[in-house]
């Protein structure tokens, strides 16, 4: 029952409506933006991250920033930090937060799956806890990831954290199929993957392969990867286009050879 569900409606909506529905699931977004969950620093996993991929400084993205908790933190370790979130009542609690506590840093609302304009070059970038794992369908996710690529530094790193579920187990399995068909029958082309769930929401729970064959495509090489529990995230570098195109010629050159 809940494959059918669960397949039917992720099948059924179009994108706008998904949007709006992961738009509003949040409501005012009470947990993130209290003050003790703001001022809580950066988790375990992501300080450990940060002192081992991303240098002491540096000026750092935060997409689905929620009410600002990474940006607070990030200021305080000494990064230069900007960020944008889908929840405008987040984005209005962590404007109020930031000012509140004398960070000058921008903190923009943008439509679910999209980014806001930016301006800047930035020397990292961190897709806030579970933000990625909202995204969906693949094509959605890569598309996210090259727009944010753009406003990159090459080698630049990145973290990604997500749900990582089993690829065996029979929801993961199944809704994306139920769902393709449905849009099959409604004469739209399949477009979900295995892992992609709708709880309520657009959701999807990777596996390690499928996280790091993603981001590849989107111009990120994986450099390491971290898992506890039901969630993990990988650190990828951006790539540098001049050296892909050095090696492809290279590897053109020894083919011919």
């Amino acid at each position: 029952m809940q494959v059918l569900f669960e397949g039917v409606w992720m099948g059924l909506l179009p994108e706008s409506v998904s949007d709006l529905i992961s738009e509003q699931s949040y409501g005012q977004g009470v947990a993130y933006t209290g003050a003790a969950y703001l001022d809580s620093g950066l988790q375990f996993w992501e300080n450990l991250i940060l002192d081992r991929h991303f240098g002491a400084s540096g000026r750092v993205l935060v997409a689905a920033a929620g009410g600002g908790r990474e940006i607070i933190a990030l200021t305080r370790k000494g990064f230069a930090a900007d960020g944008f979130e889908c929840s405008r009542a987040m984005v209005t609690a962590g404007r109020k937060a930031l000012t509140e506590r004398m960070i000058q840093a921008r903190l923009d609302w943008a439509p679910p799956c999209r980014i806001p304009e930016i301006q800047d070059t930035y020397d990292a970038l961190i897709i806030g806890w579970n933000g990625y794992t909202y995204i969906s369908p693949r094509e959605r996710r890569i598309r996210f990831m090259k727009a944010l690529g753009a406003h990159l530094r090459p080698g630049s790193p990145v973290l990604v954290s997500a749900a990582i579920g089993s690829a065996r187990s029979g929801l993961a399995i199944w809704t994306p199929r139920v769902a393709n068909a449905v849009r099959v029958c409604t004469f739209r082309r399949p477009v979900f993957d295995r892992g992609a769930t709708f709880p309520g929401r657009p959701r999807h729970e990777f596996t390690r392969r499928q996280l790091e064959n993603e981001l590849a495509e989107a111009g990120f090489s994986a450099t390491a990867f971290y898992r506890w529990g039901d969630f993990g995230a990988v650190v990828c570098l951006k790539a540098d286009p001049g050296a892909t195109a050095l090696r492809s010629q290279e590897n053109r050159a020894a083919q011919t050879v």
